[in-house]
């Protein structure tokens, strides 16, 4: 799991995953995350490219597998 801000709702999340790499002309580009609720609205609202469907389905199954262990501990 990868604590991280998600770009949509604009706050903290136990887990996030790259949705969008922002590319820019010059300088450093940046990235786009999600969190699994807003990641899941993404899947039906927005076009989406290989890389987003697949880091979004290694979200869900990190969720998952987070749910699955006893007393909250990591697998």
């Amino acid at each position: 799991m990868s604590a991280g801000w998600c770009t949509w709702h604009q706050g903290q999340a136990a887990d996030v995953a790259l949705i969008e790499v922002i590319e820019q002309g010059s300088g450093p580009g940046g990235g786009a995350y999600a969190c699994l609720a807003c990641a899941d609205h993404l899947l039906s609202h927005r076009m989406l490219n290989d890389h987003a469907r697949r880091a979004i389905a290694a979200l869900k199954k990190r969720s998952r597998t987070a749910a699955a262990a006893p007393n909250g501990t990591t697998p």
